[in-house]
């Protein structure tokens, strides 16, 4: 197989039912199923189906100053506005407890499958195990506390949960992440693209200590894979069709052309190109794109230029975006400019209720050879290499010993592929509050509209008051005199009394009444 058959399903609904007594001849049972290689192997991979959503990879980062939806339920949150019916936040808790569900079942049945050998067990087991950390770390930053479920219940049991300390699954995650890296092979056989490796669960264990303040821990795993990976040469060329797998992909969604495609593509590019604008960057999100020299747009030193904004800036700021008069790319190769200004026809800013609102578009992520324009098999990366290098920076300026060495093995590294020059590639000097800043603006860059990445680093940082705080803006168009003249699109207000968690959702509380609610909900 060429990737993993993730469109490969099986109907396994009465797992976690009574015994039977007699298994079916003619039908695959609970009593019979758990038998081969293939029987474990085919489970196995409809795990990797619940790791994620392309919705939810893509529409985590609308909850942030970095995008606008028109989704109402996701906007909402961005807003402030909601409360626990919210549909996203019901969906994010169901679709990780069904993932757990399926993984607890293949846990508690991989040891009867015979004739395999220890290794193959403990790579089926170490796979499960950080698909099983994955859900629980996503829930617990979500949501704080959470019932800890690690085996086949009952609807009666499930009924009866109560929450469990974020202590104790954190216990559990770096328990689950330190067996599986001791169970994954580094490396696969051709034809097993997309497989949770070693290096995979290492890095997912580093960011799970970034992300806790565990500094040093957070550094030294990322350390461990440094030289193992390398950054791909185009920052632009990773996110296309005909680069994937590539060297610096440590573990990424599959999708399949016409077997298993998605379609976020279709709320990402400009009407004239066969998309809707159901995702458009604000200003503040381009205005975070340096110089190539490395200057800020705010810096008079910088040449920026406010009536020619696009000119000589970060290249990572066209690979990402669509902005006014951009040259695009369509299927058959020919080139288009795209207009996005006031009222232009057909993808100016407001020209319609399909057009962006802010006058900017998605690039990153389009798929040329999408089929019917929008269905692609293009894969979303998950985890890469440069984050690894950026959390690895991250947790240096932590501890307040992030020297040159250090800038020059990461951040200079992603700066050079992404094609800044001069004084951008120099160390900035020691102070660790000026290196904080630079970084954080770095991963902001760098992973943008990548699996929430935004979403989880303001709410850890808790700066979300600060950047999730009044109007948010799109470019500037003159038409009020407010803001000076850059057009208002969204008003966003956050409650750190209790945003910075979701609140349980109350469905799963109208069903369970020992769930207890997060505060000030």
């Amino acid at each position: 197989m060429k990737k993993i058959n993730l469109y490969i399903l099986i109907v396994l609904m009465c797992m976690s039912c009574a015994d039977l007594d007699i298994a079916p001849i003619d039908a695959q049972s609970e009593l019979n199923y758990w038998e081969t290689d293939e029987d474990a192997n085919t489970y196995l991979n409809t795990l990797y189906a619940d790791i994620m959503s392309a919705d939810t990879y893509l529409f985590l980062s609308a909850l942030t100053d970095d995008a606008y939806t028109r989704r109402e339920e996701i906007r909402n949150i961005g807003n402030g506005n909601y409360d626990p019916s919210n549909g996203f936040i019901m969906t994010q808790w169901s679709q990780r407890y069904e993932g757990i569900r399926r993984s607890n079942i293949f846990m508690n049945n991989i040891d009867r499958v015979e004739g395999l050998t220890d290794a193959k067990r403990n790579e089926y087991k170490g796979q499960a195990m950080f698909i099983r950390a994955w859900h629980y770390f996503l829930l617990t930053q979500w949501f704080g506390d959470v019932p800890l479920v690690t085996d086949e219940i009952t609807i009666e049991e499930a009924l009866s949960l109560t929450r469990t300390a974020k202590a104790t699954i954190d216990d559990f995650i770096e328990e689950q992440l330190g067996l599986a890296i001791s169970f994954l092979p580094e490396t696969y056989p051709a034809g097993n693209e997309g497989r949770i490796t070693k290096g995979a669960a290492i890095a997912l264990k580093s960011r799970f200590h970034l992300y806790n303040g565990e500094d040093q821990q957070a550094a030294d795993l990322a350390s461990d894979i440094f030289g193992k990976y390398s950054l791909y040469p185009s920052y632009a060329g990773l996110f296309k069709m005909e680069n994937e797998s590539n060297e610096e992909v440590i573990l990424d969604l599959q999708y399949v052309p016409t077997n298993r495609e998605h379609n976020i593509q279709y709320s990402l590019i400009p009407p004239s190109e066969g998309g809707y604008a159901n995702f458009s960057p604000f200003q503040e999100f381009v205005d975070v794109y340096t110089m190539v020299n490395g200057l800020p747009i705010t810096d008079a030193a910088s040449g920026y230029d406010e009536s020619n904004p696009y000119i000589n800036r970060d290249p990572r700021l066209a690979a990402n975006v669509v902005f006014d008069n951009y040259s695009w790319t369509r299927p058959d190769g020919s080139l288009t400019n795209i207009d996005t200004s006031p009222n232009a026809s057909p993808n100016g800013i407001n020209f319609s209720s399909n057009t962006t609102p802010t006058g900017y578009y998605v690039a990153k992520y389009y798929d040329r050879t999408a089929r019917s324009v929008v269905n692609s098999g293009l894969n979303l990366i998950l985890i890469r290499y440069a984050e690894v290098l950026l959390n690895y920076a991250e947790a240096k300026v932590n501890l307040e010993t992030f020297n040159a060495t250090d800038w020059d093995n990461t951040i200079k590294l992603i700066r050079q592929r992404a094609g800044l020059t001069g004084t951008a590639l120099d160390f900035p000097g020691a102070d660790q509050e000026t290196l904080k800043q630079i970084i954080r603006d770095e991963r902001r860059k760098e992973l943008a509209f990548e699996a929430g990445h935004r979403f989880f680093d303001i709410r850890r940082w808790k700066i979300a008051e600060d950047v999730l705080k009044g109007w948010l803006h799109g470019i500037k168009t003159d038409v009020v005199p407010e803001d000076d003249g850059y057009q208002r699109v969204d008003f966003k207000s956050f409650d750190e009394s209790k945003h910075y968690l979701w609140p349980i959702p109350q469905s799963e509380r109208d069903l369970n009444k020992s769930l207890s609610q997060n505060d000030n909900w």
